[in-house]
């Protein structure tokens, strides 16, 4: 079957076939809530980017010697690296599941770019 063309630029035909009687397009939405939910835990004042912060100036002090940078009270250093460590894992799983949801549109490529 040959490309065909769509407002948004021309794809396989035989493959949009495929898509449209399998693709559920509310993936796509998924992929979105996922994105959010990283977002969301990187951007808060609170968030990831603060947590790396801490565990540097943790780690400095104790493996460079450095002074004190930030309170000693809260999560030690190891427990520190473990909750981001196990928060990473997390969102790599949750990148690789919207990839996964993804993954059916590539074959949309027309056959003409091969």
């Amino acid at each position: 079957m040959p490309d065909t063309d769509t407002p948004y630029g021309r794809v396989d035909a035989e493959a949009l076939q495929v898509l449209q009687e399998t693709f559920d397009t509310t993936a796509i939405l998924r992929a979105v809530d996922q994105l959010d939910v990283i977002r969301a835990r990187c951007c808060d004042p609170a968030g990831l980017r603060d947590d790396l912060l801490r565990l540097h100036g943790m780690a400095h002090t104790v493996i460079n010697g450095a002074a004190l940078s930030c309170s000693t009270t809260g999560p030690t250093l190891v427990d520190q690296a473990e909750a981001i460590i196990e928060e990473l894992d997390d969102w790599i799983l949750l990148l690789k599941q919207a990839v996964c949801e993804l993954r059916p549109l590539e074959p949309l490529r027309p056959r003409s770019d091969w």
